[in-house]
């Protein structure tokens, strides 16, 4: 099935909101909203790539919308198109001020609304090719540390809003300087391969995320896991990753890892301090592993 981008025509003008819904549903998912405030809800309920908007609507109007959606942290980054009768270059100059990334005036022509919105329907997937990889590691292939950054904070205020559990293993490779002396660079880099697409394959659900965190250190990020559920991982990957064969010439090696486990439920308006006082704790308990004999399990301290 062929992959379609989504976008969000939000006018109170049921035809305009069908004709622009008819002229670009062939390519792409359609949502609609015949006023304001249901335009909003949408935009947060769903992955919207592009926004149509018309400026004169009653209660809101597309200017009170888009202040809305740039203040909302789900939706400001969502690049909206004006749609309008309102003539002059002022008032197409006020739009383009505001945040707009485009301005197309009624009536519409089929063809231009099609080849504008598909101008910025290819910008917006060369802007996420270009993120893609500026947020995974080039090395392993699995998300880097940037990318851990910013989905901490995401999953960190996800949880305090849900009161839910969030729990964090942090892995590091036993001995890997020695590994890397004794069988060379290359054949470290190809451990670490090895190792992200076991933990890959361990971490399973969805909503979990591996990041390599720098060197030999990899941090996996567990949603909605009580400490209970987080040891049951850990000790899945403890147990996998001493399993993974590692060939190295006609020679199959193996190496192990040190892992410490925290968990937490995230207060309100605790990010970034709480999280660090997490990634801290979680950090003393992945040194207490190693510092234990390695190729175990150790549980950072309760936080307050």
């Amino acid at each position: 099935m062929d992959f379609k981008n989504t976008i969000l025509v939000i006018d109170d003008d049921p035809l305009m909101l069908g004709a622009l819904s008819s002229i670009l549903s062939p390519l792409y998912h359609i949502k609609a909203a015949r006023d304001g405030a249901t335009g909003l809800v949408l935009a947060n309920k769903y992955d919207i790539d592009l926004i149509l908007l018309d400026i004169i609507m009653k209660n809101m109007s597309g200017y009170d919308v888009l202040e809305e959606l740039k203040n909302n942290e789900n939706t400001k980054d969502i690049p909206v198109i004006f749609i309008t009768g309102k003539e002059g270059r002022g008032e197409e100059a006020k739009a383009l001020s505001c945040g707009v990334v485009d301005y197309i005036r009624k009536p519409i022509v089929p063809e231009i609304v099609t080849l504008r919105v598909g101008v910025h329907m290819q910008l917006i997937t060369q802007m996420r090719i270009i993120e893609r990889f500026s947020l995974t590691d080039g090395l392993t292939g699995v998300s880097n540390r940037r990318c851990f950054d910013q989905q901490l904070e995401i999953e960190w205020n996800r949880a305090a809003r849900n009161e839910t559990s969030l729990s964090m293993l942090m892995l590091d490779i036993d001995h890997f300087k020695a590994f890397n002396d004794n069988n060379g660079h290359l054949n470290g880099d190809h451990a670490l391969k090895a190792v992200a697409r076991t933990l890959i394959n361990t971490v399973q659900r969805g909503a979990d995320y591996v990041f390599r965190w720098g060197g030999e250190e990899f941090a996996i990020i567990l949603p909605e896991t009580p400490q209970s559920g987080a040891l049951i991982v850990a000790e899945k990957i403890l147990y996998n990753v001493s399993a993974t064969p590692i060939l190295i010439g006609h020679d199959v090696v193996s190496v192990t890892a040190s892992i410490g486990v925290a968990t937490t439920v995230p207060k309100p308006a605790t990010y970034p301090w709480d999280a660090v006082d997490f990634c801290e704790s979680l950090d003393k308990a992945l040194y207490s592993a190693k510092n234990n004999g390695r190729n175990r399990i150790e549980i950072a301290d309760s936080l307050p």
